[in-house]
This record gives structure tokens, sequence and C-alpha cells, in this order.
């Protein structure tokens, strides 16, 4: 009974003082525990092969700040999980107008969330809204919003002949529910992907400009000016009647356009993803000129010669303000408003599917060259990024890890987090 007793003392003791000095405590264990002992415990508590990763990892990623610590200041971030949306996807696309933020994720599920989530964020007032998109052969691939219409692009699928379209549809915000008509769609049926889309004046023009994609056995097509594949297009809101503004793209999935200039941010294949300064009439070489090398899901290639030119102007094509060796999958591109950080002015914001990283990067004043670029670790993959004026925030669509799955129709998921969320960065 004794050994009980004392035993449980013991553990009292031990619990608050670890409960109410733990940083103490365990400074105090490190200085006596001789090294060979504190190995021993880490690979106890996370295994031998996870240790030695860690290890590594740390060197390699020497000096990086993890959030709340970015480069010369810190940065607040925070998650809301939108586990009560129904069945939303872990795609999804956003925009802001009015009071509200609107999510459409890639099968065309559309939210309204009151936007008071953003300083409040267990205050998720959210609508879900009726349209007369088809889920079953819709897979949107951005959406944007100008006056009080909302924009959507998307491909269409034709299961018949096997292929799909590139399209964008519209729709007036002031109605009850989204009846979208056809706005653009593409004379082609073929592996359209991409889709992303931003604002844009030409030759005195108001319209939109639009992606697409060019891989696998399509890619010569990017190089074919019959052929809408691997183009930026130029779309007018008048007449839409569209011209190929450049060519020559393998996979933008980021646009932004600022003070009337376009960067984009193009997926390589393996390796060579870019950002780009986009110009009228340019051509961007693919698929005769790359960074990056085949990628193994379109080729079987076993050549230990390069299959694409590790130039681009040395053949008549314009070079990449800067190409990632190896991808980081990257995506949308943002500028940083002045207004967001001291240090952050000029900057702007690359997000990225590979390593759950954004990048702070740093161009010249004509965009044409990168000085620095700084990885800031988030941890989920991210897709889309936009910026409220109103709350001086960036909001960013975040998947969820593992397949969503619901209580009617089974388990949660693999990951941790299976749900999407809305990641919110702020100063």
């Amino acid at each position: 009974m004794k050994k009980k007793y004392i035993v449980l003392v013991i553990l009292v003791i031990l619990s608050s003082v670890l409960f109410y000095k733990s940083d103490i405590f365990l400074s105090k264990v490190k200085q006596y525990l001789p090294q060979t002992i504190k190995t021993t415990i880490k690979e106890f508590f996370v295994g031998k092969e996870t240790l030695s990763d860690l290890k590594k990892f740390s060197r390699m990623n020497y000096n990086q700040k993890l959030l709340p610590k970015v480069e010369f200041t810190n940065m607040n971030f925070k998650e809301v999980f939108l586990n009560d949306l129904e069945d939303i996807s872990n795609k999804f696309f956003m925009e802001l107008f009015e009071d509200k933020l609107i999510i459409i994720d890639n099968k065309g599920k559309t939210f309204f969330i009151k936007k008071k989530f953003i300083t409040n964020s267990e205050s998720l007032n959210w609508t879900k809204v009726n349209t007369n998109l088809n889920p079953d052969n819709v897979r949107i691939t951005d959406v944007l919003v100008l006056k009080n219409e909302i924009y959507i692009s998307y491909q269409k699928l034709d299961l018949k002949n096997e292929c799909n379209t590139v399209n964008i549809s519209k729709a007036s915000l002031l109605n009850k529910k989204l009846n979208f008509e056809i706005f653009f769609t593409s004379s082609e049926c073929i592996d359209f992907k991409a889709g992303r889309m931003a604002s844009y004046n030409h030759n005195g023009k108001e319209g939109i400009l639009l992606t697409t994609n060019s891989f696998c056995n399509v890619k010569e097509l990017a190089q074919d000016n019959n052929s809408l594949i691997g183009k930026i297009l130029f779309i007018e809101l008048e007449t839409s009647n569209y011209i190929i503004f450049s060519k020559g793209h393998r996979n933008p999935q980021g646009l932004t356009t600022v003070n009337n200039l376009i960067l984009s941010a193009e997926h390589g294949p393996t390796g060579g993803d870019e950002i780009n300064l986009i110009q009228f009439g340019q051509n961007y070489g693919w698929p005769i000129s790359s960074y990056g090398e085949p990628d193994n899901n379109c080729s079987r290639e076993t050549s230990r010669t390069y299959e694409y030119f590790k130039s681009h102007s040395k053949y008549g094509f314009i070079e990449p303000i800067y190409a990632f060796v190896p991808s980081i999958g990257i995506n949308q591109i943002i500028e940083v408003p002045d207004n967001f950080s001291e240090y952050w002015k000029n900057n702007f914001l690359v997000t990225s599917l590979a390593n759950g990283t954004i990048y702070r990067i740093l161009l010249d004043k004509n965009y044409e060259k990168l000085f620095y670029h700084e990885k800031i670790f988030i941890g989920k993959r991210m897709r889309d990024i936009i910026y409220s004026d109103e709350f001086n925030v960036f909001l960013i669509a975040l998947e969820g890890e593992g397949k969503i799955s619901f209580p009617s129709k089974g388990s949660y998921g693999t990951g941790k987090n299976p749900y999407p969320s809305i990641g919110i960065l702020s100063n």
C-alpha cells in the first residue's frame, strides 16, 4: 500500500513540474542526460528511421523559419476547416464579392460564406447556392468576379468521344440562383486542362486572359497557331472573340496582372516550373525548350541526353524570369500590397502543391529578374490564393490530407485532417 502511495505522490509531483515548469524541467533533463540516452528516448518515441530523416531534413532546410516566424518579422496563420460544407471536394477556387467569400469546387458545388469568419473563425456562416451546372461532366478550373458577374472556366467532358472542351460561362451574382450561360467554348475537343483566368485590357478592349495546357501526346500543338492547346488566350468581354495572346506553354496554373503587365506560373515536366513575364505575340518555347525533362507519366524516355534544349533565347524563345529545379508544383501567383507589411513591399507570393510551401519572391522593377525567394512552410497543398483589402489578409485554398468520405458513405479519410480548409495569413 505504501509503495502505491509513494508512486502516486511521485507522479503528482512530476505532473505538476511538467505542467507548470515544463521548459525548466526539460532544459535540466537535456543538460544532464548523456547523448546516447537522449537519442534512445527520441528513437523510442518517433522511430529510428524517422529520427534519421528528421536529422537530414534539418540539414537540408538550414536557417528556414517556421510560422509565425518569417525572415525579419512575424506573421499570423490560422486554418478554418470546411468540414461542414456539404461534400466539398479538395480542389476549390475562391473570389470575393460584397460581404461574401465565394467558393466553387472542381465539380461546380458553390458556397457563399460571410466574410466575418476571417476575424471570427468559429462563425462560419455559409449558404449552398443552386446552379445549373452538371457535376457529371464539368471540372471547374478557376473563378473570376467582374462587377456583378461571376465567370467560371471549366473542362466540359465529352464521354462519347473521350475528350473535353475548354469553356467559360458567366452568371449574374444579383440572382439567388446562378444560371450560367456560355461565354466562350473551344472548337477543339481534346485533353484540355489549366484554365486560369485574369481580367485584362488589350488595345483598349476589356477582356479575360485564359490559359490552356499542352503535355503528353498533344504537347506539339503548343507551337501550332491553328490550335488553342498550350496558349494564353485573350477573349473580349463584349464580343467573346478571341486571339492567341502567347504560345509555347505547358501548363500555366497561375496568372496575375500588375499595371497591365502579366505574370504566369507554369508547371514544367519533371523539373522546370517557370515564372514568366507574358508578352503579346511571344513564344515561350514548350515543348522545344525547358529546364525540366520528360514526365514519367507521359514518356518512357531512357536516353541519357537532354530531350529539351536548356536555353530559350538561343532558339528564339522568351526565357522565364525564373525556373525551379526541382519542381515545386507551382500554382497561383499574387502581388503583395504595400500596406500588408513593411518587409514585404514589392513582393509576390507563389503557392505550391508539391511541398506545402508558399514562396515569397522579389522581382526587379521590370519584372525580368528574381532577386530572391523565401520558403514559408504551410504544410498543405495550396491551389488558390486571394487577397482581402478589407481585412488585409491573404486567403489560401488548402487541400485536405487524404481522401474525404462522409458519414453516410463511410470513413472520414486517411489523413490527420482530411477536410479542405481556408488558410488565413495576416501580418
